[in-house]
């Protein structure tokens, strides 16, 4: 009986938010590659005997900040029966400043469990030394490739040494040793027995998403280390992703190109290109609660992962988020919010999304600085002070109310800094109200690109 590794690669990790804010990231690196023993490496190798005949995987994008995933294999083995060694790796979350756990066990993942040919399957934990994930499926392994375990008795981290000895939280450090760091993960290992003709495999897990300043999720998936299975293919694959809550999403689609997603439920589906956040193409989804966004494919190999954010990452001027933003301006002087581009057309928001062709119409970049767009109240502040000057000492011109419900646009002047008596400065939006001119505090108000 042969004994081989197959690694499943589930990565976590956290980021830095802006503002100083906390920002939890959860990049899940899912889908089987192989590897094998090598003293006390993980080494990548290229499966010969064994392919991928089919694969349905369903992400579910919960209301309570984690997601879940479900993915079922049909794996075939060409071969003899061999005992497989399978390993689920989740890099330790950065900037989330919570101790490690000696026992393995990763803080953020939930209810882990494998499915092999009907039988749950145990599993055991170690702490190991993070590495990068090399997509080909040919290298014979290099030490990135590899996952290193770390002595637990020689290697420390965040709660047993001084927090000025971490450069960040997701390292280890070994105090004997000078500037001696590791990015960690915690393993999670178990023995599978290969049987010779057709295998299953299911494997769920829940994990907490992305949140942070402008942004209440996120979610990576790794899809390359499928093509380490023989073929370096999924022969039958299925993507699934549902939200438990409303949700519109942006995801690169690229590598799906070889087929039509289609959604079932309420809304539409746009390919979408952009520059902006690094989007060339994505596509759009409204993933209503009940709505299924599905994708199925034959002979698929990925050379690129999955990505999924809020849609508002590509509006640029949505209030509340930025200063500046692009608006569309038909020929007969009608005004929406420019999201992307869409073929020959640009995708556009007013009341609602939709296409305007590129001929009919020209895109306008509006900066709040330069007297452009429209201030509107916070929607938890009633009533507001307009001031003659940009001074919370300034005399107080007239109040407006705001019912939160219908907010109204007033057209913006400027958008002007003041230095108060305790030597911080307060920006101050210059508005028109009713032909009155005056200034409001950016703390109760926000600015949008277009007129709602």
């Amino acid at each position: 009986m042969k004994k081989f590794t197959i690694l499943l690669l589930l990565l976590f990790n956290a980021q830095l938010s802006i503002f100083n804010l906390q920002w939890s990231m959860v990049n899940v690196m899912a889908n089987d590659g192989v590897y094998y023993t090598s003293g006390n490496f993980l080494v990548p190798l290229r499966e010969t005997d064994i392919a991928v005949k089919k694969e349905v995987l369903e992400i579910t994008l919960c209301r309570d900040s984690f997601a879940t995933v479900t993915v079922d294999y049909t794996l075939y083995n060409n071969s003899e029966d061999k005992r497989v060694t399978m390993a689920f790796e989740a890099a330790a979350p950065y900037n989330a400043w919570v101790p490690i756990n000696r026992q393995g066990s990763h803080p953020f993942i939930e209810d882990f469990t494998v499915l092999f040919n009907g039988e749950k399957l145990t599993y055991r934990n170690a702490l190991v030394e993070a590495h990068t994930i090399n997509s080909s499926a040919d290298e014979k392994g290099s030490r990135k490739d590899c996952l290193v375990p770390l002595d637990p008795n020689e290697w420390k981290g965040y709660g047993e040494v001084a927090d000025s000895l971490l450069p960040m939280d997701d390292v280890l450090v070994n105090p004997a040793l000078p500037d001696s760091f590791r990015t960690y993960a915690y393993a999670y290992y178990f023995d599978a027995p290969f049987r010779k003709g057709e295998n299953r495999v299911r494997h769920t897990y829940r994990y907490r998403m992305s949140w942070g300043v402008g942004r209440d999720y996120e979610l990576s998936y790794w899809l390359t280390p499928i093509t380490r299975w023989r073929g370096g293919q999924v022969d039958d694959f299925t993507l699934r992703i549902k939200s438990e809550t409303d949700r519109e999403i942006i995801m690169n689609d690229s590598l799906f190109l070889g087929a039509p997603f289609k959604l079932e439920g309420i809304g539409d589906i746009y390919q979408l290109q952009s520059d902006y956040w690094g989007y060339s193409q994505c596509l759009f989804a409204p993933l209503m609660e009940g709505n299924v966004l599905e994708w199925h494919g034959t002979n698929f190999a990925p050379t690129e992962n999955l990505h999924i954010e809020p849609l508002y990452l590509l509006k640029g001027g949505v209030r509340g988020m930025s200063n500046q933003g692009r608006v569309v301006v038909t020929k007969d002087g009608s005004e929406m919010r420019y999201i992307a581009d869409s073929g020959d057309n640009y995708f556009v928001e007013a009341q609602d999304y939709g296409l305007v062709p590129k001929a009919e119409a020209k895109v306008e970049f509006r900066e709040a600085t330069k007297g452009q767009g429209f201030v509107y109240l916070n929607s938890d502040i009633r009533r507001a002070n307009v001031r003659r000057e940009p001074s919370m000492k300034s005399k107080v011109l007239f109040t407006l109310d705001n019912d939160g419900e219908l907010p109204e646009g007033y057209p913006c002047l400027g958008f002007v800094s003041h230095k108060e008596p305790n030597g911080f400065y307060k920006w101050w939006y210059k508005v028109n109200v009713n032909g009155k001119t005056g200034y409001i505090s950016e703390e109760i108000a926000n600015w949008d690109s277009i007129q709602l």
